[in-house]
C-alpha cells in the first residue's frame, strides 16, 4: 500500500533566491538552504524549492528554453486553512506585503466557508480558506468530519 501522506511538495521556480526570499518574508523556516535548493518547514509536509528546469528535466516534461511549461495552465493549488475570516484577511495582506499577486480576494465561498487566492513569485496559487466545517485541531490541520 502506498501510505496516505504527503511528505513534500516540490515547487519549480524560475530563481530561488527570489523564491527563497518570499517565504521568508511570509515568515517560514528554511530547513535546507543551498544555492540551488531550498526546503522549508511547514506545520505538515516539507516544501522545497527547485529549478524549474531541472524539475522539468527530472519529470520528463518539455519546456520552454527558460523552463516553463508553454502553453499549460494551473492544475495545481495549495492550500492554508485558518481558523477565522480575520486570519484570512491577514494572511493575505501579509502574503501581498512579501510580494504575493492576489488571484481572488479574500471573500464569502458558496460552500459556506471565507477564502482567498495569492501566487508566489512563479504563479504557483496558495489559498488561505476558512472553513467552519473543518476546525483546526491542535496541530493546526484541518480536522475532517
Amino acid at each position: 500500500m502506498v501510505p496516505a501522506r504527503v511528505s513534500l511538495v516540490t515547487l519549480g521556480v524560475s530563481d530561488i533566491a527570489r523564491s527563497r526570499a518570499f517565504y521568508r518574508a511570509l515568515g517560514w523556516e528554511t530547513g535546507v538552504d543551498m544555492d540551488g535548493f531550498a526546503v522549508f518547514r511547514t506545520g505538515g509536509s516539507l516544501l522545497a524549492l527547485y529549478p524549474i528546469g531541472e524539475l522539468t528535466q527530472d519529470l520528463g516534461d518539455e519546456a520552454t528554453e527558460d523552463g516553463v511549461m508553454a502553453g499549460l495552465p494551473r492544475r495545481t493549488s495549495l492550500a492554508i486553512n485558518v481558523g477565522s475570516p480575520e486570519e484570512v484577511d491577514q494572511a493575505v495582506v501579509d502574503a501581498l506585503a512579501a510580494g504575493a499577486a492576489m488571484l481572488a480576494a479574500p471573500a464569502a465561498a458558496p460552500w459556506g466557508g471565507y477564502t482567498a487566492i495569492f501566487a508566489d513569485p512563479d504563479g504557483h496559487a496558495w489559498e488561505v480558506a476558512h472553513n467552519p466545517g473543518w476546525p483546526l485541531g491542535a496541530d493546526g490541520l484541518p480536522q475532517l468530519p
